[in-house]
């Protein structure tokens, strides 16, 4: 199958970015933001609770030792280091990695627990030998925690400073005062601190993910508007294409039921989509050929005759082509209806003005041939008649033979207006006037049958027309409702006009025409009439053309005929 190029006129189509797009991303960036905002806060809150945690702790056990201290030496007088067997004791906690006790000058004078090179610097020493300020410092190598704050020592009886170790000689009695350094382990904060790390990247892989997933539906979103945009774009074009094309389009499905049809194929069976839609087309259009659905790779036409609702006989041109879908299976059919009624009356004029023609150059050929002689014959009857012996029947024959010859040459006389007809010399008419003329020229005619003669006052109304010739189309008009109407029948002659057209209309009660003999009344040479010569209507219609103008008629058997003469303005 042949591959169809299904582009369409589309209107200029703008790039712009969704407000859901920009929103979603700047959602996305703000809570990536406050996630790490608030991250960074829990972190420093978290370090802050934990040192002033461990900083509690840890003067809380100077505190404790100090206090222990005392009660050992009043206790322990002389027997032994128990300060030292009491830091021993407190270096048991699990949380403490070493107690350290040193003099103002920052010297060791006792150590428990592991092995440090921790010092103070000169700062430090002053801060707490005279500030009293503890000082803390974070190892992150090690992950301890170091307090250090002035530790008061028991005196001896003596008033020197008691001895704490054998190793370490007596401090000096300028100052009773040591500084205790507790090493403090914050693994357990390290493990909660990395856990709120991981919560966090976990956090922002869970937000990232949810960013990413809701652009890509995003860009689903958009995918499927614009999908959707074109599909509309495509139904409305395809609507718009089957609404303006002048034929009536029918589709069925695979079992011949009426899917859809455009305006044109309902106006044309009268009949709306909702009543014939899942019908059957056999159901729906009895009088359509039949022949034309069954089933067939290839586009049927067919001419015939459709019956409509009001029982006239429509010439219509159909044709079938199958409907496929992308697997080239057949799915339905597509019924393209052409109402040929148009094109039947151009075919007829076509054949009738070809007819004419033929008629009309042997009619031209005729008429030079016999008219010379009848001359001749007419002077020779008038000749032989107005001789003093002719006799009395002799000189009636002369006057019939006059009087053929006239009827004849008449006859000649249309056949050259038919064969040979002039340019019409146009000027301005007034209805009123040349009604009034041509009346006044048929009145034997119309007293001669007691015909009682209907005539429009028509207010000024003006055309441009050749009088003559339009007198001649008048006056055959009328000759033909004279011959139509019974003794005592009624003619009417009016005229209207709208914005584009002057019409003058001529009616008559009279016996009316059958559609055959409508269909042939501007033939020439064809009458109804015996003394007729058939060619008074035909030079009528042509006069008629020639002002660019139509013939309109309405007529039935026994109900009269009007007809009308369309003049353009």
């Amino acid at each position: 199958m042949k591959e169809i190029n299904h582009t369409i006129p589309r209107s200029s189509q703008h790039i712009y970015f969704s407000r859901a797009a920009i929103g979603l991303l700047a959602a996305t960036v703000g809570l990536g933001v406050i996630l790490i905002y608030s991250t960074l806060q829990n972190i420093n809150r978290a370090q802050l609770l934990m040192e002033k945690f461990l900083l509690d702790k840890g003067e809380t056990i100077i505190r404790s030792i100090e206090a222990g201290s005392r009660a050992t030496m009043r206790h322990h007088m002389g027997r032994g280091n128990p300060l030292h067997t009491l830091l021993t004791e407190y270096e048991k906690d699990q949380d403490i990695d070493y107690i350290i006790i040193r003099n103002s000058d920052g010297d060791i004078i006792d150590h428990v627990g592991t092995e440090t090179e921790e010092t103070l610097s000169r700062d430090d020493l002053y801060n707490i030998s005279l500030a009293n300020m503890p000082v803390t410092n974070i190892n992150l190598d090690t992950s301890i925690y170091s307090i250090s704050k002035t530790f008061k020592a028991v005196h001896s009886a003596s008033g020197s400073h008691m001895q704490l170790t054998e190793s370490y000689p007596p401090l000096p009695e300028k100052d009773d005062r040591e500084i205790l350094t507790i090493g403090l382990k914050t693994e357990q904060f390290d493990i909660a601190r990395k856990q709120d790390m991981r919560h966090a990247i976990f956090m922002g892989a869970i937000l990232f993910l949810i960013s990413t997933a809701g652009l890509y539906f995003l860009f689903l979103y958009q995918k499927m508007r614009k999908t959707s945009s074109n599909l509309a774009d495509m139904k409305l074009y395809t609507e718009n294409v089957l609404e303006s094309i002048p034929v009536g389009v029918i589709t069925l499905d695979a079992a011949s039921q009426i899917v859809s049809c455009n305006r044109n194929a309902e106006e044309f069976f009268d009949l709306p989509l909702s009543v014939m839609k899942g019908k059957n087309i056999h159901d729906a259009l009895p009088g359509l050929p039949l022949p034309l659905l069954s089933k067939s790779n290839n586009i049927l036409e067919s001419e015939s005759l459709y019956t409509d609702n009001k029982g006239r006989a429509v010439p219509l041109r159909t044709s079938c082509s199958p409907l496929v879908h992308n697997d080239s299976e057949e799915i339905g059919k597509v019924l393209i209806l052409k109402d040929m009624s148009s094109i039947k009356a151009m075919e007829l004029q076509l054949e009738r003005s070809r007819r004419m023609a033929a008629l009309g150059k042997m009619a031209a050929g005729i008429a030079h041939e016999i008219r010379n002689p009848l001359g001749t014959l007419r002077g020779f009857a008038q000749f032989f008649g107005s001789q003093p012996e002719s006799t009395e029947d002799g000189k009636n024959y002369s006057a019939l033979m006059i009087s053929e010859i006239d009827r004849l040459n008449q006859t000649i006389s249309g056949l050259l207006q038919f064969s040979r007809p002039r340019e019409p010399q146009t000027e301005t008419i007034e209805i009123d006037q040349f009604f009034d003329k041509t009346v006044s020229l048929m009145a034997a005619d119309f007293a001669a049958k007691d015909i009682n003669l209907k005539q429009s006052k028509n207010n000024g109304i003006r055309i441009n027309a050749d009088p003559d010739l339009l007198l001649q189309v008048m006056m055959n008009l009328l000759k033909n409702s004279i011959n139509a109407v019974s003794p005592g029948g009624i003619i009417s002659l009016t005229c209207r006009e709208d914005d584009f057209f002057t019409l003058i209309t001529v009616s008559d009660n009279g016996c009316g025409m059958s559609e055959k003999v409508r269909q042939k009344m501007f033939d020439p040479f064809f009458t109804t009439i015996r003394s007729g010569t058939g060619l008074g209507l035909a030079v009528s219609h042509q006069i008629i053309e020639q002002h660019n103008g139509t013939f309109e008629v309405h007529t039935e058997p026994n109900s009269g005929t009007t007809i009308s003469i369309s003049l353009p303005k």
